[in-house]
Order: C-alpha cells, then sequence, then structure tokens
C-alpha cells in the first residue's frame, strides 16, 4: 500500500515528463521492482522481525563496501590495500555483533536476513545506473513504485492466506503514510537522482548514516539497549567503510573516478 501511496502522489509531477518506457527497458525495469521494492523489503522487513533495529542499521551500513568489491569485480582489478583492510575491519565488526541478542531481541536468522537486503540494494543500485540516463526521473521512480507494487502482490496475498490479519489501526496507516511519502516517493526519486550525478559508489558512501540515526532510533525510541558489543561492533564497521571508500590522489583523483562512473 505504501508503494501504490507513493505513486499516486508522483503522479502529478509525472504526467507532464510522462515517456513510456521502451520495449528493450521492460525486463530492465522488472527486475528493478523485483529488487529494489519486492526482494529487499521482504529481506529487510522480515529480518527487523528477528533482529534489532540497531543489528539492522548497522549490518546495511556495509552497504558502501559491498558495492565497493562489487565495482572492483566489474572493472576486473585487484583491490586496493585499503579496500582490503577496510573489508576485514567492517568483518571484524559484523562478527562482533553477529547474532548476539545482548538483551534487545537480535538473531542469527535475523541478521543473515538483512545481509540479504545488503546484496539486494547493491544490485538494485547496478540495475538502476543502467536506466537512470534514459528517463526523467520522476518517471522512472514511479514505474519503479507500480512495478514493485505488482510483484509484491503475489508474496502478499500468500502471507495473508497463511496468517490472515484484521484491519490496521489508525496508528498502522498513518505508519503507511509516511513510509509512502518520505520512505517510498521522495527517497526514491532522491536516490535515483543522485546515482547519475556523483555515481554508484559515492551515492552509496552516502549510506554512512544510517548507523547513527538507526542505532539512536532503536535506542530512544524502541528501548533497544546500547550495549558494549554495538557500540564496537558499529566503530570497526563504519571505520572499516570509510577506509576502504577512501581514493587516494586527492581532489584530482576522485573527481576522475566519478567521471568514469558516470560514464
Amino acid at each position: 500500500s505504501r508503494f501504490v501511496l507513493a505513486a499516486l502522489l508522483l503522479w502529478p509531477l509525472v504526467r507532464r515528463q510522462w515517456k513510456p518506457i521502451a520495449r528493450q527497458d521492460r525486463l530492465p525495469l522488472l527486475a528493478l521492482g523485483l529488487t529494489g521494492v519486492t526482494v529487499y523489503f521482504a529481506f529487510e522487513n522480515y529480518g527487523l522481525k528477528y533482529t534489532t533495529a540497531s543489528h539492522g542499521a548497522l549490518i546495511i551500513a556495509t552497504i558502501p563496501l559491498c558495492t565497493e568489491l562489487t565495482e572492483t569485480l566489474r572493472r576486473k582489478r585487484l583491490p586496493s590495500l585499503a579496500t582490503l583492510a577496510g573489508l576485514a575491519i567492517s568483518l571484524a565488526g559484523v562478527f562482533l555483533i553477529f547474532g548476539r541478542d545482548s538483551g534487545g531481541g537480535a538473531t542469527l536468522e535475523g541478521d543473515l536476513l538483512i545481509i540479504g537486503a545488503v546484496v539486494t540494494w547493491v544490485w538494485y543500485t547496478y540495475l538502476a545506473d543502467r536506466l537512470v540516463n534514459r528517463y526523467p526521473n520522476l518517471v522512472l521512480t514511479q514505474w519503479i513504485m507500480l512495478v514493485g507494487t505488482a510483484t509484491l502482490l503475489p508474496g502478499a496475498a500468500a502471507e495473508y492466506l497463511i496468517s490472515p490479519f484484521g484491519l490496521p489501526s489508525a496508528g498502522a496507516w498513518g505508519g503507511v503514510a509516511f513510509l509512502g511519502i518520505f520512505c517510498s516517493a521522495l527517497a526514491y526519486h532522491f536516490w535515483n537522482l543522485t546515482i547519475p550525478a556523483l555515481g554508484v559508489t559515492t551515492t552509496n558512501n552516502l549510506l554512512y548514516g544510517i548507523p547513527l540515526v538507526g542505532v539512536l532510533t532503536g535506542v530512544l525510541a524502541l528501548g533497544e539497549p546500547l550495549t558494549l558489543t554495538i557500540v564496537l561492533g558499529g566503530t570497526l564497521i563504519i571505520g572499516g567503510v570509510v577506509l576502504a571508500s577512501r581514493r587516494p590522489g586527492g581532489k584530482e583523483r576522485q573527481e576522475k573516478v566519478l567521471q568514469a562512473e558516470k560514464n
């Protein structure tokens, strides 16, 4: 329902620049909706049922590092020493928190599901990179919302048949509205707008802010414990990701890398 709401909210802005999806781009668009909406949120939502928001945010923070490694493999080059060191440090942080309950309800199963979300989001970002320059950003974002809704329906129907639930409360509808407006319509629009401007790797590096927001929200709003393990694990994860994402050669080298990513 949040993605239907997002698509409806985008329509007044989209209709003036509407552009049909070319035949050769329909399968990639289906892959975008499937990975960026259906599969990603299946992993994340089920993962958060079995782990804490703090654990989820810290594991999601490894997306920039996974993107860096994927880019290295795509360009068929050896990882830099900084990438390898950052990988080792971040993995140490992940293993430190992995599956540890610490009184907050985290499980190994939940953490593994969040890792599935990480892999799926990296895949989605590279798929989006192929289409963001071919269509107006709002048009592409709305199509992703619509396709994602369509690919979600079979799973949602099956889930309802297995575990029927009643009508959502007013608070639940408020949550749907928040997710639809801010976390779907605006977030996907800004994300897809950023990819052609900064490149895939740099865009995913912006996810550094997720652990801070996620852990603080989990502690302040959900009453999750802020343990020494979470603090140490989070420090290692973020430190490793930042180290792995450093570009040698200063500002000029960074600009060349960004330009190469755009091309």
